[in-house]
């Protein structure tokens, strides 16, 4: 497998050749290689600059869900049994060993997501670097730095989502390496990421599958065909993949969580399939895609116009091909469900990214073979106006990039979830309780374990979980209930909040029953935020409480356990 490169148009045999580097033919060191380099230490300082900013901006509840699984699991809770979600191991261990190298705060795990969108970014350079050439790098690696960043992917949150697009990145990156060096390792290390994507989150395995595409595509356009490099090189990509499957729940059966494993995450998600209609996935993808495309639709264009350009005849079919399957996968990563939903789309980015890269080298190729210009100016200028186009960007949303008011992110991004709400009760709630009290949550917020460093009294984190129209549900909230009492928690916060609490049609009132005459007989009333509209929520605490009168319906109670 050697470099891609485009198809011969012309008599020159030299025609035939990739857009040559300039470093071939330059001795200064102002080559297209260094200056690109340069270019892409802007980036990175950017990308750190503008990460920076958003530190501290609260979590939603994956967030939350995922920081606190990671954290249990490190302090040797058994996934599935102690804590649970409706995905593979994978994001467990992801989340585990983000919080055993950065730490479980919010700023050291935004901080540490910060570094491995930076690792993207480096992956993807240096991919598409040796796949085409430098200027196609910058170009990628300045794109997946900027619409990651984008608010209605919540680019700025330490989503999975994130984790995955680092394993496409890995992938990508070895793939780059073993059409080079045709070395058995670099298969292995490609199929062992993407099986880690695959495991981080289920939507991965379309990744999964396009690594083994394409590695049957470029067996296919190596001539004489090598049977033994494709038994080499899809062999090491199987074995990496599965051997992180394999060991993963290897470990769940040692653990004795394994038929636990197999109920959580593929019986209960059979209730979840297909429940979203055809035609309202089209219509919610519509919606999705005009709120995402909106913030930098340049971008996304400049990307997905590579698809047009590479039936331009100069174009070889095994570089169609890699476009194209690239593309076709990347989007299969946010269609299960036909949700949708915003951070499903950090997902496909590394593909976007490429394919952006990929748009740089056709258009520079067709001025080459159309027009017979091969002048590194031609480079130069399309690398400058896309930096003009990018810095456009970042003035247009400067306040949203270096001076981003949390508040106002949160809700434009999320509605009227209750984030920044979540974080002011935790202030509240670390004031006015000693380390060992105990916290019970009642909604689904589960990063207020995070914000009070709490555990969870019951395994049911997600109380959402308890209300979903499954089976089990009813048998769940007496489960729910009997932790709480035993746990006898010095403080209950109560998300009288729908989009909170995420009640489903037909399932059981028990556990509003209980909770209310729980909650009476036991607790006072200590705070109230009434989550006004426009973001405006207001805080009641203590004697303030006798003269409030309530303005909004969705309202968040603070309960303090009585005096014995």
């Amino acid at each position: 497998m050697s470099k891609l490169k485009a198809t011969p148009t012309s008599k020159s045999a030299t025609q035939a050749k990739a857009i040559p580097n300039s470093s071939s033919s330059n001795k200064s060191w102002l080559t297209e290689d260094n200056i690109c380099l340069m270019l892409l230490l802007l980036i990175i300082g950017m990308v750190f600059v503008i990460r920076s900013k958003f530190s501290g901006i609260p979590f939603e509840r994956d967030e939350g869900a995922y920081s606190y699984y990671g954290k249990m699991l490190l302090e040797g809770k058994i996934p599935y049994k102690d804590f649970y979600e409706q995905k593979f191991p994978g994001i467990f261990y992801f989340f585990g060993f983000m919080v055993s190298v950065f730490g479980s705060s919010v700023k050291e795990l935004h901080t540490g997501f910060m570094y491995l969108n930076i690792a993207s970014i480096l992956l993807l350079y240096f991919a598409v670097k040796k796949l085409f050439n430098s200027s196609a790098a910058i170009i990628t690696a300045a794109t997946f730095a900027l619409v990651s960043l984008t608010p209605n992917i919540s680019g700025f949150t330490i989503q999975s989502e994130h984790g995955v697009a680092f394993f496409t990145s890995v992938s990508i990156f070895m793939y780059a390496m073993a059409t080079t060096t045709k070395k058995w390792f670099y298969f292995l290390f490609m199929g062992f990421a993407m099986g880690a994507a695959f495991m981080t989150k289920t939507t991965g395995v379309f990744m999964a599958l396009w690594g083994g595409l394409i590695l049957l595509i470029d067996f296919f356009f190596n001539k004489p065909l090598n049977y033994k490099h494709l038994f080499k090189s899809v062999g090491f990509y199987s074995l990496g993949g599965l051997s992180v499957i394999a060991i993963l729940f290897l470990m769940m059966y040692i653990k004795g969580s394994f038929n636990d494993m197999l109920f959580w995450t593929i019986e209960i998600p059979k209730y979840y399939v297909n429940r979203m209609p055809l035609e309202e996935g089209i219509k919610y993808f519509g919606y999705t895609k005009d709120a995402i495309f909106q913030f930098n639709k340049f971008f996304w264009v400049h990307g997905l116009f590579a698809i047009i350009l590479i039936v331009i005849k100069s174009i070889d079919w095994r570089t169609k091909l890699f476009t194209l399957t690239l593309a076709a996968f990347s989007f299969m990563t946010i269609v299960p469900g036909y949700y949708f939903y915003g951070h499903y789309w950090i997902q496909l980015l590394p593909g976007l990214s490429v394919l952006a890269g990929v748009t740089c080298y056709a258009i520079l190729l067709l001025f080459k073979n159309q027009f017979n210009i091969q002048s590194n100016y031609v480079k130069y200028a399309y690398i400058v106006l896309f930096g003009i186009i990018a810095y456009s960007h970042l003035s247009k949303f400067k306040n949203y990039y270096f001076k981003p008011n949390y508040n106002q992110v949160l809700k434009a991004t999320y509605g009227n979830n209750p984030f920044p709400e979540s974080m002011e009760i935790a202030n509240y709630i670390n004031k006015n309780s000693k380390p060992e009290d105990q916290l019970a949550v009642i909604g689904s917020e589960p990063q207020i374990y995070i914000y009070t460093n709490k555990k969870a009294p019951s395994r049911h984190i997600f109380f959402s979980t308890i209300v979903a129209d499954v089976p089990q549900h009813k048998l769940w909230q007496r489960e729910y209930a009997a932790d709480i009492e035993k746990a006898k928690p010095k403080h209950i916060v109560f998300f009288n909040v729908p989009v909170s609490l995420l009640v489903q049609a037909n399932t059981d009132k028990f556990i509003f029953d209980w909770a209310n005459k729980y909650i009476t007989k036991n607790y006072k009333i200590v705070g109230l935020v009434d989550m006004i509209e426009n973001g405006q929520s207001k805080y009641v605490y203590n004697q303030d409480l006798n003269n409030y009168k309530p303005v909004s319906q969705n309202l968040i109670y603070i309960y303090e356990r009585n005096q014995p």
